[in-house]
């Protein structure tokens, strides 16, 4: 973080590890300076790679935190590099907001947010929480004593007093333009129906094992397909080799690593696959696109499921279960994606429902909030 002009506020945003932490707090850092254009904003986010990537593309000013993951309790090494993250990501925060003159903290919870939200509380600046999931993190219950403000895009009994608001999403979230124009920016045929799958910053593995396979052994599914063109964003997977995949199987696809404009993609989509994270759910939802999510398999409480249930009940969207094993998710992820990609009439039911079920953007609330009761 560079020094800032002491007459302006400059307010600190800490998450990272993935996008989903790190774009809500671009979200309300947008909303913050088109309400104060003078206002300052400065990134806290996490060392990996992605986090570097993510950033390099937004512009903003952002240091990589050494923290890491809260260990676990079944393998106790995991405690010797958990402390000494959070050891060195405190003191880089520290160091970080006194050269900034950091007016306030905005936290997303996650590993990055802990040590940012206790050099906070050392220096006296006052920090906001905002919770994205529908379960809060053992992070996120742990700060809430440690923060004047709490919000949260999910109402919990563990987040006692916390004010619940949308998920903040960034401008680029949301598609303003026809699906003909989106597609034609990104690079597709504007006049087909457009499939579009994401599994977020790292592009879920199981999601493209699964579809993968399903061009390899479902006949079904890629007659379904016909006429139809694919966007995939797949993270770090290998794009060549997705690419090839879609390509044998006689699919139109386009397959990418990275989308920084989501919201031309959903903008783009007459449907979606997809990974169910808090900014995942919100974006699908504020873009009213049809959805079948599958939920991260690999968190044990399972927060990503909770995360889609609400869209999944107002009707816009349906849950698949990921069951890593690519085979098994082919007999219940084939007929949910085929029998959608049939039946215009089912998706044209499922967006109206998301399209007047949706919540408001909780950015501008958060920054409302932050203009208010800056010190």
């Amino acid at each position: 973080m560079t020094a800032q002009d002491p007459s302006r506020p400059t307010i600190a945003f800490a998450g990272g590890g993935t996008g989903g932490h790190i774009y809500p707090n671009v979200g309300i850092a947008q909303a913050l300076v088109k309400r104060a254009p003078g206002a300052a904003v400065s990134f806290v986010v996490s060392d990996r790679p992605g986090d570097a990537k993510t950033m390099g593309a937004l512009g903003y000013d952002w240091i990589a935190s050494g923290a890491r993951p809260l260990p676990n309790l079944r393998k106790p090494t995991t405690a010797v590099p958990f402390l000494s993250g959070w050891t060195r990501g405190s003191v880089q925060a520290i160091s970080a907001f006194r050269r900034a003159k950091v007016s306030a903290v905005v936290a997303t919870g996650g590993f990055v947010s802990g040590p940012a939200v206790v050099a906070a509380r050392m220096l006296g600046i006052p920090a906001v929480m905002v919770n994205l999931d529908a379960i809060p993190g053992a992070s996120n219950r742990a700060m809430v004593r440690l923060c004047r403000k709490v919000f949260t895009a999910y109402a919990s009994d563990l987040l006692p007093g916390a004010e619940v608001v949308g998920l903040p999403l960034r401008d680029a979230s949301v598609g303003e333009t026809s699906p003909e124009a989106a597609r034609t920016a990104l690079g597709l045929d504007p006049k087909r129906h457009t499939l579009m799958i994401t599994g977020a910053t790292h592009g879920a593995e199981s999601i493209i094992n699964a579809m993968m396979a399903l061009l390899s052994d479902d006949a079904t599914l890629v007659r379904a397909l016909d006429g139809w063109q694919v966007l995939h964003q797949c993270g770090t997977f290998d794009v060549g080799t997705l690419q090839r995949a879609y390509d044998d199987a006689g699919v139109t696809a386009r397959a990418v690593d990275y989308l920084p404009t989501m919201g031309a993609a959903y903008a783009a989509a007459d449907l979606v696959v997809s990974r169910s994270g808090a900014g995942s759910v919100a974006e699908a939802w504020a873009n009213g696109c049809p959805t079948v999510f599958l939920p991260n398999p690999y968190h044990s409480d399972q927060h990503q499921r909770h995360n889609a249930l609400p869209m999944v009940n107002a009707g816009g969207a349906v849950l698949v279960t990921d069951h890593v094993d690519a085979a098994a998710n082919v007999k219940e992820l084939g007929p949910a994606l085929t029998r959608r990609l049939q039946d215009a009439a089912l998706r044209k039911t499922m967006r109206h429902a998301a399209m007047t079920s949706r919540p408001p953007d909780g950015a501008a609330a958060v920054a409302q909030w932050l203009l208010a009761n800056l010190p």
